[in-house]
């Protein structure tokens, strides 16, 4: 089972900065998620939300800055342990830490209603950019559109149905959808993830991640009913590796 650094190792450092994803590493990550958005100026980065509110405590849209502009908001504000300022990171610095050491990268596209519009181009792009990181690339996204439209652009990319407000009475509805797009991978919450979903999902031919899954009983209840990976902010949530320092 993939033990997935959700947003670099987050629970020990501000979610999607460059100190998260390098103490993942440092934990012996192989495994990230991480979220997408373009800034004004097409610069693609890597933050949770849409608007630096939760992370930096301002009212500012990604969509409506220039990465200049963006660069100058403190994303670890909320993150009372560490008084240290982070910015939010270029795809490419990300990249440049993870990239090496990873065996498996999903690419959180956040796009609802397409307020990046041309974001699905730019992204391929990068991934056809670095050689080996297109095959280690699974790409997600909330956004049905958003990945329809990464499959009209590419027959090869591995995308991956992202369910939300999911319960089991949708759930044969939601993997009618992920097949439309020629999805290999099925992502849903951990409070429908049930043995028997879990076992619908795998046969219909998708590999089953969970978020987010950041207790130890919860992990080892996932491994047991077949999932083949989990989110977590705690990288050493089954205590395979230790911090350092």
């Amino acid at each position: 089972m993939k033990i997935i650094s959700h947003r670099g190792a987050s629970g020990y450092a501000p979610e999607n900065t460059l100190k998260a994803f390098r103490l993942a590493v440092e934990m012996g990550s192989r495994d990230f998620e991480f979220d997408v958005h373009q800034t004004k100026d097409g610069v693609l980065v890597v933050h949770h939300d849409y608007d630096l509110k939760p992370t930096a405590g301002k009212e500012a849209r990604i969509a409506g800055l220039d990465y200049a502009e963006l660069k100058k908001f403190n994303v670890a504000a909320h993150f009372k342990r560490d008084k240290m300022v982070q910015h939010v990171p270029r795809l490419e610095e990300v990249i440049d830490i993870i990239g090496p050491e990873s065996d498996w990268l999903n690419f959180e596209v956040k796009n609802d209603n397409n307020v990046y519009p041309g974001i699905e181009e730019k992204l391929l792009g990068f991934l056809k950019s670095r050689p080996g990181l297109f095959e280690k690339a699974v790409v997600s996204s909330f956004d049905h559109g958003t990945l329809k439209r990464f499959r009209e652009l590419s027959l090869r990319l591995k995308l991956a149905y992202l369910g939300h407000g999911l319960s089991t009475m949708l759930l044969l509805p939601a993997i009618r959808k992920a097949k439309a797009v020629g999805a290999v991978s099925f992502h849903m919450a951990l409070r429908i993830a049930f043995k028997l979903n879990v076992k619908r999902i795998k046969k219909a031919g998708f590999q089953v991640c969970i978020y987010t899954v950041n207790r130890k009983k919860d992990a080892l209840r996932m491994k047991e009913i077949g999932a083949d990976g989990i989110f977590t902010n705690h990288p050493d949530i089954l205590g395979k590796w230790t911090l350092k320092g």
